[in-house]
Protein backbone atom coordinates (compact mmCIF):
# COMPACT_ATOMS: atom_id res chain seq x y z
CA UNK A 1 0.00 0.00 0.00
CA UNK A 2 3.07 2.15 0.49
CA UNK A 3 4.44 1.23 -2.74
CA UNK A 4 1.06 2.67 -4.30
CA UNK A 5 0.76 4.91 -2.11
CA UNK A 6 4.14 6.68 -3.42
CA UNK A 7 3.40 5.75 -7.01
CA UNK A 8 -0.32 8.34 -6.63
CA UNK A 9 2.09 11.11 -5.00
CA UNK A 10 4.82 10.55 -8.47
CA UNK A 11 2.17 10.66 -10.71
CA UNK A 12 0.27 13.97 -9.08
CA UNK A 13 3.62 15.89 -8.58
CA UNK A 14 4.03 14.51 -12.56
CA UNK A 15 0.92 15.98 -13.27
CA UNK A 16 1.32 19.69 -11.06
CA UNK A 17 4.43 20.55 -12.32
CA UNK A 18 2.97 19.66 -16.10
CA UNK A 19 0.74 22.19 -14.93
CA UNK A 20 2.82 25.02 -13.07
CA UNK A 21 5.08 24.63 -16.51
CA UNK A 22 1.94 25.42 -18.40
CA UNK A 23 1.35 28.61 -16.81
CA UNK A 24 4.79 29.36 -17.47
CA UNK A 25 4.51 28.52 -21.46
CA UNK A 26 1.30 30.94 -20.92
CA UNK A 27 3.16 33.75 -19.60
CA UNK A 28 5.80 33.93 -21.94
CA UNK A 29 3.26 33.42 -25.11
CA UNK A 30 1.59 36.46 -23.64
CA UNK A 31 4.83 38.55 -22.56
CA UNK A 32 3.51 41.26 -25.58
CA UNK A 33 -0.64 40.99 -25.15
CA UNK A 34 -1.87 44.18 -23.82
CA UNK A 35 -3.41 44.35 -20.50
CA UNK A 36 -1.80 40.42 -19.66
CA UNK A 37 -1.05 40.22 -15.90
CA UNK A 38 1.46 37.27 -15.05
CA UNK A 39 0.65 34.12 -13.42
CA UNK A 40 1.96 32.21 -11.23
CA UNK A 41 1.02 28.67 -9.32
CA UNK A 42 1.12 28.52 -5.79
CA UNK A 43 1.78 24.80 -4.39
CA UNK A 44 0.50 23.09 -1.09
CA UNK A 45 1.15 19.88 0.59
CA UNK A 46 -1.86 17.94 0.03
CA UNK A 47 -2.90 16.01 2.93
CA UNK A 48 -5.07 13.24 3.48
CA UNK A 49 -8.04 13.78 6.05
CA UNK A 50 -8.23 11.91 9.20
CA UNK A 51 -6.60 11.64 12.52
CA UNK A 52 -2.64 11.78 12.83
CA UNK A 53 -1.86 11.07 16.16
CA UNK A 54 2.28 10.18 16.94
CA UNK A 55 1.99 7.46 15.38
CA UNK A 56 5.00 7.63 12.41
CA UNK A 57 3.20 5.02 10.09
CA UNK A 58 -0.21 7.20 10.70
CA UNK A 59 1.96 10.43 9.51
CA UNK A 60 3.63 9.08 6.75
CA UNK A 61 -0.13 7.63 5.49
CA UNK A 62 -1.99 11.07 5.47
CA UNK A 63 0.88 12.68 3.42
CA UNK A 64 -0.71 13.27 -0.08
CA UNK A 65 1.76 14.81 -2.05
CA UNK A 66 1.00 17.90 -3.59
CA UNK A 67 -1.68 20.26 -4.97
CA UNK A 68 -2.22 23.37 -7.32
CA UNK A 69 -3.58 25.54 -4.42
CA UNK A 70 -4.30 28.21 -7.18
CA UNK A 71 -3.47 30.40 -10.14
CA UNK A 72 -2.20 33.57 -8.68
CA UNK A 73 -2.43 36.57 -10.91
CA UNK A 74 -0.38 39.70 -10.23
CA UNK A 75 -2.24 42.83 -9.38
CA UNK A 76 -2.14 45.95 -7.34
CA UNK A 77 -5.57 47.85 -6.93
CA UNK A 78 -4.44 50.87 -5.56
CA UNK A 79 -2.11 51.55 -8.40
CA UNK A 80 -4.30 49.93 -11.11
CA UNK A 81 -7.43 53.10 -9.91
CA UNK A 82 -4.53 55.46 -9.80
CA UNK A 83 -3.56 54.85 -13.35
CA UNK A 84 -7.13 55.19 -14.58
CA UNK A 85 -7.31 58.48 -12.29
CA UNK A 86 -4.12 59.68 -14.78
CA UNK A 87 -5.03 58.03 -17.75
CA UNK A 88 -8.39 60.00 -17.47
CA UNK A 89 -7.33 63.07 -16.67
CA UNK A 90 -4.42 62.87 -19.35
CA UNK A 91 -7.12 62.17 -21.83
CA UNK A 92 -9.06 65.45 -21.08
CA UNK A 93 -6.02 67.78 -21.60
CA UNK A 94 -5.44 66.13 -24.81
CA UNK A 95 -8.55 66.96 -26.14
CA UNK A 96 -8.04 70.69 -24.53
CA UNK A 97 -4.86 70.81 -26.04
CA UNK A 98 -6.04 70.12 -29.28
CA UNK A 99 -8.49 72.42 -28.88
CA UNK A 100 -6.32 74.72 -28.15
CA UNK A 101 -3.47 73.99 -31.06
CA UNK A 102 -7.02 74.49 -33.57
CA UNK A 103 -8.10 77.47 -32.29
CA UNK A 104 -4.13 78.65 -32.48
CA UNK A 105 -4.52 78.12 -36.03
CA UNK A 106 -7.68 79.75 -36.56
CA UNK A 107 -5.57 82.64 -35.32
CA UNK A 108 -1.93 82.08 -36.98
CA UNK A 109 -2.33 84.65 -39.68
CA UNK A 110 0.13 85.63 -42.16
CA UNK A 111 1.82 88.87 -40.99
CA UNK A 112 -0.51 91.62 -42.33
CA UNK A 113 -3.36 89.02 -42.71
CA UNK A 114 -4.65 89.23 -39.89
CA UNK A 115 -7.14 90.96 -37.85
CA UNK A 116 -4.64 93.04 -35.94
CA UNK A 117 -3.32 94.20 -39.78
CA UNK A 118 -6.71 95.00 -41.02
CA UNK A 119 -7.62 97.15 -37.78
CA UNK A 120 -4.15 98.85 -38.24
CA UNK A 121 -5.40 99.52 -41.86
CA UNK A 122 -8.56 100.74 -40.75
CA UNK A 123 -6.96 102.84 -38.33
CA UNK A 124 -4.74 104.85 -40.98
CA UNK A 125 -8.08 105.10 -43.80
CA UNK A 126 -9.92 107.06 -40.69
CA UNK A 127 -6.54 109.40 -40.19
CA UNK A 128 -6.73 109.54 -44.14
CA UNK A 129 -9.98 110.79 -43.97
CA UNK A 130 -9.30 112.93 -41.49
CA UNK A 131 -6.72 115.01 -43.50
CA UNK A 132 -8.86 114.69 -46.61
CA UNK A 133 -12.43 114.93 -45.33
CA UNK A 134 -14.35 115.82 -48.82
CA UNK A 135 -11.98 113.34 -50.53
CA UNK A 136 -14.34 110.46 -52.39
CA UNK A 137 -11.14 108.66 -52.54
CA UNK A 138 -9.68 109.02 -48.99
CA UNK A 139 -13.69 108.06 -48.17
CA UNK A 140 -13.68 105.00 -50.40
CA UNK A 141 -10.47 104.05 -49.02
CA UNK A 142 -12.30 103.74 -45.71
CA UNK A 143 -15.22 102.01 -46.73
CA UNK A 144 -12.63 99.19 -47.61
CA UNK A 145 -10.58 98.88 -44.99
CA UNK A 146 -13.94 98.52 -42.58
CA UNK A 147 -15.54 96.17 -45.24
CA UNK A 148 -12.24 94.15 -44.77
CA UNK A 149 -11.95 93.95 -41.41
CA UNK A 150 -15.69 92.74 -41.22
CA UNK A 151 -15.12 90.04 -43.55
CA UNK A 152 -12.22 89.41 -41.43
CA UNK A 153 -14.49 89.24 -38.06
CA UNK A 154 -16.98 86.83 -40.11
CA UNK A 155 -14.68 84.80 -40.84
CA UNK A 156 -13.34 83.95 -37.68
CA UNK A 157 -16.69 83.63 -36.25
CA UNK A 158 -17.27 80.39 -39.09
CA UNK A 159 -14.00 79.12 -38.00
CA UNK A 160 -14.78 79.22 -34.35
CA UNK A 161 -18.31 77.83 -35.06
CA UNK A 162 -16.50 74.75 -37.61
CA UNK A 163 -14.09 74.06 -34.65
CA UNK A 164 -17.29 74.15 -32.04
CA UNK A 165 -19.40 71.87 -34.69
CA UNK A 166 -16.59 69.49 -35.03
CA UNK A 167 -16.44 68.91 -31.16
CA UNK A 168 -19.73 68.85 -30.40
CA UNK A 169 -22.21 69.72 -33.16
CA UNK A 170 -23.96 72.99 -33.94
CA UNK A 171 -26.20 72.85 -31.33
CA UNK A 172 -29.15 72.57 -33.72
CA UNK A 173 -29.27 69.68 -36.05
CA UNK A 174 -29.23 65.72 -34.98
CA UNK A 175 -27.26 65.51 -38.13
CA UNK A 176 -24.11 67.33 -36.75
CA UNK A 177 -24.26 65.98 -33.99
CA UNK A 178 -23.99 62.63 -34.99
CA UNK A 179 -20.94 63.74 -37.17
CA UNK A 180 -19.38 65.09 -34.32
CA UNK A 181 -16.48 64.15 -32.28
CA UNK A 182 -18.35 63.66 -28.90
CA UNK A 183 -21.17 61.41 -30.43
CA UNK A 184 -18.89 58.93 -31.47
CA UNK A 185 -16.79 58.87 -28.12
CA UNK A 186 -20.06 58.70 -26.47
CA UNK A 187 -21.13 55.45 -28.29
CA UNK A 188 -17.55 54.01 -28.07
CA UNK A 189 -18.53 54.53 -24.14
CA UNK A 190 -21.38 52.80 -23.85
CA UNK A 191 -19.93 50.09 -25.83
CA UNK A 192 -17.39 49.42 -23.23
CA UNK A 193 -20.13 49.29 -20.38
CA UNK A 194 -21.97 46.61 -22.12
CA UNK A 195 -18.65 44.82 -22.70
CA UNK A 196 -17.52 45.08 -18.87
CA UNK A 197 -20.99 43.82 -17.82
CA UNK A 198 -20.60 40.46 -19.93
CA UNK A 199 -17.12 39.80 -18.51
CA UNK A 200 -18.76 40.71 -15.32
CA UNK A 201 -21.53 38.03 -16.28
CA UNK A 202 -18.80 35.55 -16.78
CA UNK A 203 -16.80 36.24 -13.90
CA UNK A 204 -19.21 35.63 -11.42
CA UNK A 205 -20.11 32.11 -12.92
CA UNK A 206 -16.34 31.67 -13.46
CA UNK A 207 -14.37 29.77 -9.70
CA UNK A 208 -11.44 32.61 -8.81
CA UNK A 209 -7.73 31.65 -8.92
CA UNK A 210 -7.93 29.72 -12.39
CA UNK A 211 -6.68 30.51 -15.68
CA UNK A 212 -10.02 31.41 -17.32
CA UNK A 213 -10.86 33.93 -14.26
CA UNK A 214 -7.56 35.19 -14.46
CA UNK A 215 -7.73 35.84 -17.79
CA UNK A 216 -11.21 37.59 -17.87
CA UNK A 217 -10.08 39.84 -14.96
CA UNK A 218 -7.14 40.60 -17.86
CA UNK A 219 -10.37 41.83 -20.10
CA UNK A 220 -12.03 43.42 -17.04
CA UNK A 221 -9.10 45.50 -16.20
CA UNK A 222 -8.69 46.77 -20.20
CA UNK A 223 -12.11 47.90 -20.74
CA UNK A 224 -11.75 49.47 -17.68
CA UNK A 225 -9.15 51.15 -18.61
CA UNK A 226 -10.67 52.02 -21.94
CA UNK A 227 -13.71 53.47 -19.93
CA UNK A 228 -11.83 55.80 -17.48
CA UNK A 229 -10.19 57.77 -21.25
CA UNK A 230 -13.49 59.15 -21.77
CA UNK A 231 -15.01 59.74 -18.42
CA UNK A 232 -13.68 59.62 -14.25
CA UNK A 233 -15.04 56.30 -13.13
CA UNK A 234 -14.62 54.72 -9.14
CA UNK A 235 -14.59 51.00 -9.17
CA UNK A 236 -15.85 48.48 -6.04
CA UNK A 237 -13.99 44.99 -7.01
CA UNK A 238 -16.18 42.17 -5.80
CA UNK A 239 -14.74 38.88 -4.00
CA UNK A 240 -15.58 37.19 -7.25
CA UNK A 241 -13.57 39.76 -9.56
CA UNK A 242 -16.87 41.21 -11.02
CA UNK A 243 -16.90 45.28 -10.65
CA UNK A 244 -19.32 48.13 -9.85
CA UNK A 245 -18.81 51.21 -11.89
CA UNK A 246 -19.84 54.90 -10.55
CA UNK A 247 -19.48 57.92 -12.20
CA UNK A 248 -19.38 60.65 -9.60
CA UNK A 249 -22.66 58.58 -7.10
CA UNK A 250 -24.38 57.53 -10.37
CA UNK A 251 -23.92 54.05 -10.57
CA UNK A 252 -23.09 52.91 -14.71
CA UNK A 253 -22.63 49.18 -14.13
CA UNK A 254 -23.47 46.80 -11.17
CA UNK A 255 -22.24 43.50 -11.93
CA UNK A 256 -23.45 42.06 -15.14
CA UNK A 257 -25.97 44.58 -15.47
CA UNK A 258 -25.87 48.59 -16.95
CA UNK A 259 -27.47 50.39 -14.24
CA UNK A 260 -26.73 54.19 -16.12
CA UNK A 261 -26.04 54.57 -20.13
CA UNK A 262 -25.47 57.81 -21.73
CA UNK A 263 -27.58 59.57 -24.20
CA UNK A 264 -26.73 62.69 -25.89
CA UNK A 265 -29.20 65.31 -27.79
CA UNK A 266 -28.79 68.75 -29.19
CA UNK A 267 -28.57 71.91 -26.83
CA UNK A 268 -31.75 73.07 -28.58
CA UNK A 269 -33.66 69.67 -28.27
CA UNK A 270 -32.94 69.79 -24.52
CA UNK A 271 -33.92 73.63 -24.52
CA UNK A 272 -37.09 72.93 -26.52
CA UNK A 273 -37.99 70.11 -24.02
CA UNK A 274 -37.53 72.33 -20.91
CA UNK A 275 -39.00 75.81 -21.73
CA UNK A 276 -35.42 77.59 -22.81
CA UNK A 277 -35.30 79.89 -25.25
CA UNK A 278 -32.68 78.45 -27.82
CA UNK A 279 -30.08 80.39 -27.78
CA UNK A 280 -30.81 83.52 -26.03
CA UNK A 281 -31.25 81.98 -22.61
CA UNK A 282 -28.91 79.02 -23.34
CA UNK A 283 -25.24 79.28 -21.89
CA UNK A 284 -24.33 75.60 -21.95
CA UNK A 285 -22.58 73.58 -24.87
CA UNK A 286 -23.98 72.59 -27.73
CA UNK A 287 -24.65 68.99 -26.83
CA UNK A 288 -26.18 67.80 -23.40
CA UNK A 289 -25.51 64.47 -21.98
CA UNK A 290 -28.20 62.39 -20.04
CA UNK A 291 -27.78 59.24 -18.24
CA UNK A 292 -30.68 56.88 -18.77
CA UNK A 293 -31.49 53.22 -17.90
CA UNK A 294 -31.68 50.24 -19.80
CA UNK A 295 -35.11 51.16 -20.22
CA UNK A 296 -34.34 54.77 -21.90
CA UNK A 297 -35.99 56.44 -18.28
CA UNK A 298 -34.06 59.82 -17.20
CA UNK A 299 -31.67 58.84 -14.17
CA UNK A 300 -29.78 62.30 -14.91
CA UNK A 301 -31.35 64.85 -17.23
CA UNK A 302 -28.09 66.65 -18.14
CA UNK A 303 -24.94 65.73 -16.40
CA UNK A 304 -22.38 67.63 -18.22
CA UNK A 305 -21.53 69.51 -15.11
CA UNK A 306 -20.34 66.09 -13.78
CA UNK A 307 -18.38 64.64 -16.66
CA UNK A 308 -15.00 67.00 -15.71
CA UNK A 309 -12.37 64.20 -16.78
CA UNK A 310 -11.95 62.70 -19.70
CA UNK A 311 -11.77 62.77 -23.58
CA UNK A 312 -15.62 63.60 -22.67
CA UNK A 313 -15.25 66.09 -20.33
CA UNK A 314 -12.21 68.04 -22.30
CA UNK A 315 -14.84 67.77 -25.62
CA UNK A 316 -17.74 69.15 -22.99
CA UNK A 317 -16.17 72.28 -21.74
CA UNK A 318 -13.76 72.70 -25.16
CA UNK A 319 -16.21 75.29 -26.53
CA UNK A 320 -18.66 76.89 -23.60
CA UNK A 321 -18.29 80.47 -22.83
CA UNK A 322 -18.59 79.77 -18.92
CA UNK A 323 -16.81 82.73 -16.98
CA UNK A 324 -14.09 80.35 -15.62
CA UNK A 325 -11.33 81.44 -16.69
CA UNK A 326 -10.66 78.79 -19.23
CA UNK A 327 -10.00 79.72 -22.88
CA UNK A 328 -11.46 77.89 -25.38
CA UNK A 329 -13.40 78.27 -28.80
CA UNK A 330 -16.29 79.51 -27.05
CA UNK A 331 -14.44 82.47 -24.77
CA UNK A 332 -12.83 83.41 -28.17
CA UNK A 333 -15.98 83.57 -29.63
CA UNK A 334 -17.83 85.87 -26.85
CA UNK A 335 -14.23 88.24 -27.15
CA UNK A 336 -14.53 88.55 -31.05
CA UNK A 337 -18.49 89.43 -30.70
CA UNK A 338 -17.68 92.16 -27.58
CA UNK A 339 -15.14 93.59 -29.88
CA UNK A 340 -17.35 94.04 -32.79
CA UNK A 341 -19.98 95.24 -30.94
CA UNK A 342 -17.87 97.81 -29.47
CA UNK A 343 -16.30 99.14 -32.89
CA UNK A 344 -20.06 99.39 -33.96
CA UNK A 345 -20.84 101.21 -31.63
CA UNK A 346 -18.17 103.23 -30.62
CA UNK A 347 -18.61 104.72 -34.54
CA UNK A 348 -22.43 104.61 -34.98
CA UNK A 349 -22.47 106.39 -32.12
CA UNK A 350 -19.94 109.55 -33.67
CA UNK A 351 -22.00 109.13 -36.87
CA UNK A 352 -25.49 109.37 -35.71
CA UNK A 353 -24.71 111.71 -33.34
CA UNK A 354 -26.27 115.38 -32.88
CA UNK A 355 -24.09 118.29 -34.12
CA UNK A 356 -22.37 115.85 -36.68
CA UNK A 357 -22.66 116.44 -40.25
CA UNK A 358 -22.55 114.17 -43.73
CA UNK A 359 -21.94 115.82 -47.13
CA UNK A 360 -25.17 116.57 -49.39
CA UNK A 361 -24.61 113.54 -51.92
CA UNK A 362 -27.07 116.36 -54.37
CA UNK A 363 -24.24 119.00 -53.58
CA UNK A 364 -21.10 117.80 -52.38
CA UNK A 365 -20.32 121.48 -51.58
CA UNK A 366 -22.68 121.66 -48.62
CA UNK A 367 -23.09 119.73 -45.36
CA UNK A 368 -26.19 118.51 -43.87
CA UNK A 369 -27.34 117.00 -40.84
CA UNK A 370 -26.51 113.52 -40.26
CA UNK A 371 -29.95 111.15 -38.69
CA UNK A 372 -30.26 108.41 -36.16
CA UNK A 373 -30.21 105.38 -38.13
CA UNK A 374 -26.77 107.09 -40.56
CA UNK A 375 -24.83 103.84 -39.20
CA UNK A 376 -21.63 102.73 -40.65
CA UNK A 377 -22.15 99.06 -39.38
CA UNK A 378 -25.00 97.18 -38.84
CA UNK A 379 -26.61 93.75 -39.48
CA UNK A 380 -29.02 91.87 -40.58
CA UNK A 381 -32.48 91.44 -38.46
CA UNK A 382 -33.41 87.71 -39.89
CA UNK A 383 -36.64 88.24 -38.91
CA UNK A 384 -37.43 91.26 -40.62
CA UNK A 385 -35.07 91.05 -43.34
CA UNK A 386 -33.91 95.24 -42.81
CA UNK A 387 -30.76 96.15 -41.22
CA UNK A 388 -30.12 96.84 -37.30
CA UNK A 389 -27.44 97.53 -35.12
CA UNK A 390 -29.20 95.45 -32.39
CA UNK A 391 -27.64 92.40 -31.61
CA UNK A 392 -24.39 93.04 -33.62
CA UNK A 393 -21.84 90.00 -33.26
CA UNK A 394 -18.44 89.17 -34.81
CA UNK A 395 -21.02 86.50 -37.19
CA UNK A 396 -22.83 88.76 -38.06
CA UNK A 397 -20.98 92.43 -38.41
CA UNK A 398 -21.35 94.34 -41.77
CA UNK A 399 -20.39 97.78 -43.07
CA UNK A 400 -23.95 99.27 -43.54
CA UNK A 401 -26.19 100.08 -46.65
CA UNK A 402 -25.64 103.17 -45.62
CA UNK A 403 -22.30 103.49 -47.13
CA UNK A 404 -22.84 100.80 -49.74
CA UNK A 405 -25.61 102.62 -51.59
CA UNK A 406 -25.40 104.77 -54.66
CA UNK A 407 -23.44 107.90 -53.13
CA UNK A 408 -23.35 106.39 -49.83
CA UNK A 409 -19.19 107.60 -49.38
CA UNK A 410 -21.14 111.01 -48.57
CA UNK A 411 -23.09 109.58 -45.45
CA UNK A 412 -19.63 109.44 -43.29
CA UNK A 413 -20.25 112.32 -41.07
CA UNK A 414 -16.71 114.01 -40.83
CA UNK A 415 -18.25 117.54 -39.85
CA UNK A 416 -18.92 118.54 -36.15
CA UNK A 417 -19.64 121.98 -34.73
CA UNK A 418 -19.52 121.92 -30.58
CA UNK A 419 -21.74 125.18 -31.22
CA UNK A 420 -24.37 124.91 -33.37
CA UNK A 421 -24.57 128.47 -33.92
CA UNK A 422 -21.25 128.04 -35.05
CA UNK A 423 -22.45 126.09 -38.60
CA UNK A 424 -21.11 126.99 -42.01
CA UNK A 425 -22.83 124.70 -44.25
CA UNK A 426 -19.82 125.18 -47.16
CA UNK A 427 -17.46 123.78 -44.08
CA UNK A 428 -17.30 120.27 -46.34
CA UNK A 429 -13.23 120.50 -44.96
CA UNK A 430 -14.29 120.02 -41.41
CA UNK A 431 -13.31 117.11 -39.69
CA UNK A 432 -13.60 117.32 -36.51
CA UNK A 433 -16.22 114.04 -36.34
CA UNK A 434 -12.89 112.26 -37.90
CA UNK A 435 -10.92 113.49 -34.91
CA UNK A 436 -13.15 111.90 -32.56
CA UNK A 437 -13.31 108.59 -34.68
CA UNK A 438 -9.56 108.59 -34.58
CA UNK A 439 -9.44 109.55 -30.85
CA UNK A 440 -11.46 105.86 -30.73
CA UNK A 441 -8.03 104.10 -31.30
CA UNK A 442 -6.69 104.97 -27.76
CA UNK A 443 -9.74 105.23 -25.92
CA UNK A 444 -9.97 102.88 -22.68
CA UNK A 445 -13.47 100.57 -23.38
CA UNK A 446 -15.37 99.14 -20.01
CA UNK A 447 -16.99 96.60 -22.65
CA UNK A 448 -13.63 95.85 -23.09
CA UNK A 449 -12.03 95.69 -19.91
CA UNK A 450 -10.91 98.45 -19.94
CA UNK A 451 -8.66 98.32 -23.09
CA UNK A 452 -8.56 99.71 -26.15
CA UNK A 453 -10.14 98.24 -29.21
CA UNK A 454 -6.54 97.29 -30.91
CA UNK A 455 -4.93 96.31 -27.00
CA UNK A 456 -8.01 94.18 -26.46
CA UNK A 457 -7.49 92.04 -29.45
CA UNK A 458 -3.64 91.64 -29.23
CA UNK A 459 -4.10 90.85 -25.49
CA UNK A 460 -7.00 88.21 -26.76
CA UNK A 461 -4.17 86.94 -29.41
CA UNK A 462 -1.95 86.44 -26.29
CA UNK A 463 -4.37 84.30 -24.22
CA UNK A 464 -4.28 82.37 -26.75
CA UNK A 465 -0.27 81.71 -27.11
CA UNK A 466 -0.34 81.62 -23.71
CA UNK A 467 -3.25 79.08 -23.01
CA UNK A 468 -2.14 76.95 -25.63
CA UNK A 469 1.51 76.76 -23.76
CA UNK A 470 0.09 76.10 -20.53
CA UNK A 471 -1.92 73.16 -21.51
CA UNK A 472 0.85 72.15 -23.48
CA UNK A 473 3.20 72.02 -20.30
CA UNK A 474 0.11 70.25 -18.27
CA UNK A 475 -0.11 67.71 -20.99
CA UNK A 476 3.28 66.85 -21.32
CA UNK A 477 3.62 66.64 -17.79
CA UNK A 478 0.69 64.62 -17.27
CA UNK A 479 1.86 62.29 -20.06
CA UNK A 480 4.76 61.49 -17.93
CA UNK A 481 2.86 60.77 -15.12
CA UNK A 482 0.65 58.05 -17.10
CA UNK A 483 3.67 56.90 -18.69
CA UNK A 484 5.49 56.39 -15.39
CA UNK A 485 2.94 54.73 -14.15
CA UNK A 486 2.48 52.19 -16.99
CA UNK A 487 6.03 51.12 -16.20
CA UNK A 488 5.09 50.34 -12.72
CA UNK A 489 2.29 48.51 -14.03
CA UNK A 490 4.18 46.40 -16.69
CA UNK A 491 7.11 46.36 -13.57
CA UNK A 492 4.57 44.49 -11.53
CA UNK A 493 2.50 42.77 -13.00
CA UNK A 494 4.66 42.21 -17.31
CA UNK A 495 6.01 38.85 -17.92
CA UNK A 496 9.93 38.87 -16.73
CA UNK A 497 11.32 36.45 -19.37
CA UNK A 498 14.30 36.37 -16.35
CA UNK A 499 11.98 35.45 -13.98
CA UNK A 500 9.92 32.96 -16.43
CA UNK A 501 13.42 30.93 -16.65
CA UNK A 502 13.98 30.56 -13.14
CA UNK A 503 10.46 28.88 -12.90
CA UNK A 504 11.22 27.07 -15.75
CA UNK A 505 13.85 25.25 -14.60
CA UNK A 506 12.14 24.97 -11.46
CA UNK A 507 9.06 23.11 -12.73
CA UNK A 508 11.40 20.93 -14.91
CA UNK A 509 13.71 19.87 -12.22
CA UNK A 510 10.71 19.02 -9.76
CA UNK A 511 8.92 17.21 -13.18
CA UNK A 512 11.95 14.83 -13.65
CA UNK A 513 12.36 14.09 -9.86
CA UNK A 514 9.32 12.52 -9.83
CA UNK A 515 9.73 10.66 -13.52
CA UNK A 516 12.39 9.24 -11.38
CA UNK A 517 10.49 8.73 -8.34
CA UNK A 518 7.45 7.05 -10.60
CA UNK A 519 10.31 4.83 -12.39
CA UNK A 520 11.75 4.02 -8.95
CA UNK A 521 8.01 2.71 -7.51
CA UNK A 522 6.71 0.83 -10.35
CA UNK A 523 10.69 -0.71 -10.81
CA UNK A 524 9.90 -2.16 -7.15
CA UNK A 525 5.66 -3.29 -8.29
CA UNK A 526 7.03 -5.11 -11.16
CA UNK A 527 9.95 -6.76 -8.78
CA UNK A 528 7.25 -8.00 -5.98
CA UNK A 529 4.59 -8.90 -8.49
CA UNK A 530 7.71 -11.28 -9.86
CA UNK A 531 8.49 -12.47 -6.21
CA UNK A 532 4.62 -13.63 -6.24
CA UNK A 533 4.82 -16.09 -8.89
Amino acid sequence: MNLLSSLNISAGALSVNEKAISVVSHNVSNMNTEGYHKQRVNLQARNIAGAIGDNPYNQVRANGGVKIANVMRYNDDYLSNYYREQLSEKNMLEQQLANLGDLAGIFDDLEGTGIDAALSKFYEAVNNLQEYPASSTARTNFIETAKALTGLLNGKSVELSKLTTGALGDGVTDDSLKNSKIYVQYRELNNALDNLASVNKALQTTQTGTLTANNLLDQRDLILHDISQFVDITVDEKNNGSVNVYMGDQALVKGSVVTGQLDIQTAKSYCDAHGIIYPDNWDGANAVVSIVDSEGGVIIDNANDIITSGALGGLLHSATDNNNGITNAGTVQSSLNKLAATIAEAFNSLNTRENAYCIDASNTNHLKATNDTNWLFACYDASTGTETTSGITAANIKVSDNLLSNDGIWNISCAYFDDPKNYDINAVGNAQNVVAMLETRNIKQSALNGQSIEDYYSSLLGKIASAGDSAKTLYDTQSDVVESLENQLDSSFGVDLNEELVDLVKYQTAYAAAARVFTTVNSCLDTLVSLGR
